[in-house]
């Protein structure tokens, strides 16, 4: 996962026109989505614009933030919004500033682990169409929240290393080898997939009986079984 949730605090893309104006709510307590920092200039502005799209954007507006609030890098944005909208038959320009705004509120929300009641407070008390806001997006961070965390954790443990990400087996029988006739042992083939940072690798191991045993043992013990 990349650091989206450090996302540049939110503004339109170069290629349009620049977000309104901050207004004086951006003076505000700090929210708790920012963890006690001020929030960005602009960025309520650009929440509040929500309130001046067409209708049939509105009613779009949670559809497009929902792929934005998965893993994304930052230079990548832009462009995904000009496609999503695109696709919907919408202005990007229109859209881009209160999609990167709740994008980037919405991450730094989750960040924190935010549940919808504080997340909303936040949002009244930033934003003069807070009402409407908080009826268009809240639906789409309470939907997105379990996999914005997943994902944190997720990027969290890579950032150490290799992750198990999946495990398949297969039991084979040893008849007779080279080593030695008629022994007839039985073998877990086990593979571990993991995930290093971007680069997927996996190996297998060998396991007779014993060490099978001896693994669950293990399991049990991490389970707390």
């Amino acid at each position: 996962m990349s650091n989206s949730d450090d996302s540049p605090s939110p503004e339109a893309p170069s290629d349009s026109p620049a977000s309104p104006a901050p207004s004086s709510r951006d003076a505000s307590p700090a929210p708790l989505s920012l963890g006690g920092t001020p929030p960005p200039a602009g960025l309520a502005a650009a929440l509040d614009s929500a309130a001046s799209l067409p209708i049939k954007a509105q009613a779009k507006l949670a559809g497009l933030l929902a792929p934005l609030l998965s893993a994304l890098p930052d230079d990548q944005l832009d462009n995904r919004i000009i496609r999503l909208c695109g696709q919907e038959q919408l202005d990007a320009k229109q859209l881009a500033p209160p999609l990167k705004a709740a994008r980037f509120l919405f991450l730094h929300a989750a960040r924190q682990n935010l549940d919808a009641d504080a997340l909303a407070e936040d949002i009244g008390g930033l934003c003069s169409a807070a009402p409407l806001i908080i009826q268009l997006l809240l639906p789409c961070y309470v939907a997105a929240l379990p996999v914005m965390r997943e994902e944190m954790i997720a990027a969290s443990l890579q950032a150490h290393g290799r992750v198990l990400a999946n495990v398949e087996w297969r039991i084979d029988t040893i008849g007779s080898s080279s080593r030695g006739r008629q022994l007839n042992v039985p073998v877990a083939m086990v593979t571990f997939h993991y995930q290093d940072r971007e680069q997927p690798g996996s190996f297998t191991i060998q396991m007779l009986p014993s060490m099978v045993e001896e693994l669950r043992n293990v399991c049990d013990e991490l389970l707390g079984t």
